[in-house]
């Protein structure tokens, strides 16, 4: 797009791991104060089709968008330290509660540029780390979160793969794969020791069934949207359940949009006037 410049980025997280990245700059528009953190979901990347379209579009409509891989990209990867080594990662493999060390690294990125705050706009799981993040450290940078299409129940563990991912662990085989085909999104599998991880982890942050759930630290206001082609992924009803916990929050916006699935294939135009509009509302 002729208003936006895209620059290739890296981001150092606590842990010394390097996260490639992106920025999407506007041009030729005035650029807004507030800036846009995007966090991708399981096994996705920071140039991903949807995030790319978004990105642009948020540009055009005059804020810096920072697109950045977390340590769950891709499948299965290596992810190089400061150290000049490599550590085995990927979506298949991360565990949750490390993942706001990867959102605090882009964070601390986009504050580099110069940016009154952010907003952490995450899609898929990384709705749920933009959550989590935000509800571990109260970072006061961080003015709102939009959450695409969050999967609420992504903690919910099957009994006999949860007993089958603990025997391969017990047996050293934590790392190896559970059988292909027990999630519908990524791979199609996960490592006995992530599938354990988000089943004893504390990932009912919307409170489907726990008490108390993180969404309910947040403090600022959020944007939960999914389209209507993905009830696998949630629904109407789950947009009330996070209207219903999210009781920290001084502003829950919610909304529906037909005929889109879990990538919002053809409706980035439409998702992202939405986005715009919202994040408008937040100077108001």
């Amino acid at each position: 797009m002729k208003n936006c410049a895209e620059e290739l980025v890296y981001a150092q997280t606590e842990d010394g791991l390097l996260l490639e990245g992106a920025v999407i700059r506007p041009v030729d528009v005035a650029a807004r104060p507030l800036g846009i953190v995007m966090i991708h979901g399981l096994t996705g990347r920071f140039y991903g089709p949807m995030i790319v379209r978004l990105g642009r579009l948020l540009a055009a409509g005059g804020y810096t968008f920072v697109t950045g891989n977390n340590r769950g990209h891709d499948f299965g990867t290596t992810i190089w330290t400061l150290g000049n080594k490599m550590r085995f990662a990927g979506g298949a493999w991360e565990r949750f509660e490390e993942s706001p060390r990867d959102v605090g690294a882009w964070v601390d990125f986009a504050a580099g540029l110069g940016l009154a705050g952010v907003v952490l706009i995450g899609h898929s799981l990384g709705s749920l780390k933009a959550v989590y993040y935000q509800a571990q450290r109260q970072d006061p940078r961080v003015r709102g979160l939009v959450l695409a299409s969050p999967p609420v129940r992504a903690g919910r563990a099957k009994p006999d793969l949860l007993a089958l991912a603990e025997q391969m662990v017990a047996e050293g085989r934590g790392r190896d794969l559970l059988p292909w085909g027990i999630v519908p999104v990524g791979g199609g599998t996960l490592s006995a020791l992530t599938y354990l991880n988000r089943a004893r982890g504390d990932m009912d942050l919307f409170g489907a069934e726990c008490p108390n759930p993180a969404v309910a630290q947040v403090r600022c206001p959020m944007f939960a949207f999914y389209g209507t082609d993905e009830r696998w992924v949630g629904s109407g009803a789950d947009l009330e359940l996070i209207r219903r916990n999210a009781t920290g929050s001084p502003r829950v916006d919610t909304r529906l949009f037909a005929g889109a699935n879990h990538r919002y294939t053809d409706h980035e135009p439409e998702v992202a006037a939405a986005i715009l509009a919202w994040l408008d509302g937040l100077a108001e």
